[in-house]
């Protein structure tokens, strides 16, 4: 008897406890998710069904009509150029900020502390400031709508943060390890590849997701400096619907945007262990 009721108290005060936490959850819960539910519902509507009045929140019939309308060229071309500018700027990024990061961060000097503090001020300052400037230099070389220019801009846009974020990694990483190596006979690439790489995993995780959430997301780029259809992004074709829809065009717009969130949740689902552990240790302790 005496056992049983301190377990008692100790649940009810772990109970009580939580009751903050869940009434925040529970409210976040009641704001985000009835938007996402009737974006997913008007998709599976007829034309017809998205015009009713009262509306209704089940589809009565389901139809996949705006799905099947999504696949047209036009469509198709605009999410695989966000695709190919996403990968792009994952690869470029990471292949630039990790060896940069991590002589930032064991080269240490009053200069390297100047450049890092340019770094972050830069990062601050809002793109859209240079895109006249980078408009006309890539009209000259000839590069505007292309691949490689695209890439390089959002490259470009989000470097400083990746910098800075790895840079916190590598800086929990202890000098030990690499003496070691050294001693073993391994260079600085070698210990950059074989040692400085797989602790920093979560790291590069979490940078990737968010470098894919950023350029996914980005209208502003697609809307500047690809000026031509065949160049746009995802975003862009949300924005078109919009401004060029007509009718009953409501079930499309709603599972353009469906799809378009699918490749967001994909990625982070298939990084979601990588991503909290980058999030919630910020590196590897020694």
């Amino acid at each position: 008897m005496s056992t049983t009721t301190p377990r008692r108290q100790l649940r009810l005060g772990n109970f009580v406890r939580a009751i903050p936490a869940w009434t925040y959850i529970l409210l976040s819960a009641a704001v985000v998710l009835p938007p996402v539910a009737w974006i997913v519902s008007t998709s599976l509507k007829t034309a017809s069904g998205t015009l009713e009045f009262p509306p209704r929140w089940i589809p009565a019939p389901f139809s996949s009509e705006g799905y099947v309308g999504l696949l047209t060229s036009t469509n198709v071309r605009f999410f695989a150029n966000s695709l190919i500018y996403a990968g792009g700027s994952i690869v470029l990024a990471l292949a630039i900020c990790i060896p940069a990061a991590y002589v930032a961060t064991r080269y240490r000097s009053r200069r390297m502390e100047t450049l890092m503090t340019g770094i972050l001020v830069l990062s601050m300052v809002p793109a859209i400031v240079v895109f006249i400037a980078l408009y006309s230099m890539f009209v000259k070389t000839a590069l505007i709508n292309t691949y490689p220019m695209m890439i390089i801009v959002y490259t470009a846009i989000i470097c400083g943060q990746t910098i800075l974020f790895l840079r916190n990694f590598i800086e929990n990483i202890p000098v030990e390890i690499e003496e070691a190596a050294a001693i073993d006979g391994c260079s600085r690439m070698q210990i950059l590849w074989r040692i400085i790489l797989p602790l920093i995993r979560p790291g590069i995780a979490a940078v990737a997701i968010f470098i894919f959430v950023f350029v996914w997301n980005d209208f502003l780029v697609g809307t500047v400096l690809a000026t031509t259809e065949d160049m746009k992004t995802v975003q862009n074709g949300i924005v078109r619907y919009i401004t060029t829809g007509f009718g009953s065009f409501w079930g499309l717009f709603a599972a353009f945007i469906v799809v378009a969130f699918i490749p967001v949740l994909s990625i982070f689902l298939a990084f979601q262990r990588w991503f909290v552990a980058g999030m919630t240790s910020g590196g590897v302790k020694g």
